[in-house]
């Protein structure tokens, strides 16, 4: 029988349980932010991604973001490994951004990049990474899920591109790709994505092309891919749940691929989670908000075997862009 504590491999990572602590915002003083990471490693979480790690300082969400342009950025980053470490926690570090700024022309649209900005991007992303590396994390995790801007770049609702970047699935994917193959050609690194299983649009990208995304981030080295949705977590609220349907998707990409698959999806019950995982070849479970109503729920959910989180799902954390929580 699987459990959440078990002790399992996520690709190369090994994992004291099935749990992987995701998130999105950081704005508290990087003191506290260390004081939260020794909370979390020494909980027994499986492995850390964290907050999303903003490219540019203009960006929509920099303000809210660890800056890997900012000075200070390899003395964080090194002290977060370092304690994960320490408790033999991996973590890796989540890239995203939403807009690409090409100098003093802001937000640049998907259709309007050039090849040099193209290059620019992957260059910018490779850069990061080996700071990453280079500060001892244990890989990254690239955003092609929620509305990010490789979200959109994949997207033939977004990419109406008529050259070697936009068209067929394959050429869309192109720029990830060809990204992709460098770092696993020149970092021994961990490379995992986070992947819509759909995004609901008319023209938009469906389950089926999602899948075969997700077939040809395999082929290029990908690692483990984390399932998503647009909005994540809006849609998991105490009254509405898609986990039906993730978990439905999951299933299926897991027959389809050779790579690890990490399920997001608002769990907040231990049991629940345990059935889910032994009624279903899934076998990573990923939670955000849970961890930030209580840091150290994993703990107690250890020691009582039937824990059950404390968050009210009222998204405040989301939606204020804080990560800290209105009621506990």
């Amino acid at each position: 029988m699987k459990d959440i504590f078990d002790n399992c491999e996520l690709g190369d990572l090994k994992l004291k349980s099935r749990i992987v602590r995701t998130a999105l915002w950081q704005t508290q003083p990087m003191g506290e932010v260390y004081e939260k990471y020794e909370k979390i490693a020494e909980s027994g979480v499986g492995a850390i991604i964290t907050e999303l790690i903003s490219l540019y300082p203009k960006d929509k969400f920099s303000e809210y973001s660890i800056k890997s342009s900012a000075p200070q950025f390899m003395v964080e980053a090194k002290k977060l490994v370092d304690i994960a470490h320490e408790h033999d926690v991996p973590i890796l570090g989540q890239i995203e951004f939403i807009k690409y700024n090409r100098g003093i022309d802001l937000d640049i649209d998907i259709n309007d990049l050039t090849i040099d900005d193209i290059r620019q991007i992957q260059t910018d992303i490779i850069v990061a990474s080996q700071k990453l590396k280079l500060a001892g994390f244990d890989g990254i995790q690239l955003a092609l899920g929620n509305n990010f801007f490789l979200s959109k770049m994949i997207n033939p609702y977004f990419n109406q591109r008529t050259d070697d970047y936009g068209g067929n699935t394959f050429n869309r994917m192109r720029l990830v790709l060809e990204l992709v193959k460098v770092i696993k050609a020149n970092l021994d690194f961990h490379v995992s994505c986070k992947i819509n299983a759909n995004d609901g649009r008319k023209g938009g990208i469906d389950s089926e092309e999602s899948i075969e995304i997700c077939k040809l981030l395999e082929k290029v080295g990908v690692d483990s891919l984390q399932v998503t949705k647009p909005l994540s977590p809006l849609y998991f609220t105490k009254d509405v749940s898609d986990e039906e349907e993730l978990v439905e998707f999951s299933q299926k990409l897991i027959n389809n691929v050779n790579v690890a698959v990490i399920l997001g999806g608002g769990f907040d019950s231990q049991n629940h989670m345990n059935e889910l995982l032994n009624e279903t070849d899934i076998e990573f479970l990923s939670m955000y908000r849970p961890f930030v109503a209580q840091t150290d729920f994993m703990k107690s959910w250890k020691d009582s075997g039937d824990g059950v989180s404390i968050c009210k799902k009222c998204n405040n954390c989301y939606r204020t862009k804080t990560s800290t929580c209105y009621h506990f």
